[in-house]
């Protein structure tokens, strides 16, 4: 008797540890277009989602084509965070493609900002633009999970003020610059550029892949002899031929900045502000 008693035990307490185990293990899935937003999720979702990115670091949104692999890690998803403004607009089809019905843009309550910048998608490089997308991150998360509504409450409560006041340091070094004017190749910095107080005095791709006119290239190769503007910042993400052409004419400096991050050095949203902001002041310091 007392040995069965004993296996009896012993079965409901292996029982009841696989549940437990089992609770704890499940996750909601949720997909997220590129990085910076992926990082946001992953930060207010915390221990309760399993996080998809689906642009890859390397890759630019601007010219991504979905593979059979990225539908294949969606499947099962909940909902797709997306940036909007034709940023990833792709993302309608992928999301058919494996039945999540719920696309999120993280980015509609700045649709008059938008609209205002002509139609500039980058939102998320200014900081406090990034916290309007975790709120909406975080009410999403909610309304999916109400269970934990609170665990998301707080995860962006202490997340967004992490951003801030990172990003309020940083505007105060960016402040000591004496010269702040950059030529960048796409208008991927507009927005940075307003929050750290930077002057954007051209851009080289108005749309990417789209080379400047003649008229367009004399004339930003005019302003950088001028001596108004001694650096030209370039993307990992995308071709630079005509940088190089830019640089052969005129001897501008170029330098490297990274709108998208997700590699070392730059895996995290606020490590991807923190490089940028360092390479400009570096580069315009010098």
């Amino acid at each position: 008797m007392k040995k069965v008693i004993i296996i009896l035990t012993i079965f409901l307490l292996i029982f009841s540890t696989g549940c437990s185990v089992q609770k704890k293990t499940e996750k909601i899935k949720v997909g997220a277009t590129i990085f910076p937003l992926y990082d946001l999720v992953r930060n207010i979702g915390g221990n309760f989602i399993e996080p998809v990115l689906i642009v890859q670091p390397g890759e630019s949104p601007h010219t991504f084509s979905p593979t059979i692999e990225d539908l294949k890690k969606l499947a099962g998803a909940k909902v797709i965070f997306v940036n909007g403004f034709g940023l990833d607009e792709w993302v309608e089809k992928v999301a058919r493609s494996v039945n999540i019905e719920t696309e999120v843009n993280v980015n509609e309550n700045l649709k008059k900002i938008v609209e205002e910048h002509n139609g500039n998608p980058h939102l998320w490089l200014n900081p406090k633009y990034a916290v309007e997308e975790c709120k909406v991150i975080a009410d999403t998360l909610s309304e999916i999970d109400p269970s934990h509504s609170s665990y998301y409450r707080k995860n962006y409560e202490e997340y967004t003020n992490k951003i801030l006041k990172t990003a309020e340091n940083l505007k105060k070094e960016v402040d000591k610059l004496k010269n702040k004017n950059f030529i960048a190749f796409h208008p991927a910095y507009t927005y940075f550029a307003e929050y750290f107080g930077m002057n954007e005095v051209a851009v080289i791709e108005k749309v990417p892949g789209q080379k400047p006119t003649p008229k367009e290239l004399i004339s930003i190769e005019n302003l950088i002899k001028s001596g108004k503007v001694n650096v030209l910042f370039k993307e990992p993400q995308l071709s630079s031929d005509i940088v190089n052409t830019i640089k052969e004419d005129t001897g501008i400096k170029v330098e490297t900045l990274d709108p998208l991050g997700g590699t070392k050095g730059r895996s995290s949203y606020i490590k991807l502000i923190i490089y940028d902001v360092e390479t400009m002041k570096q580069a315009l310091n010098e």
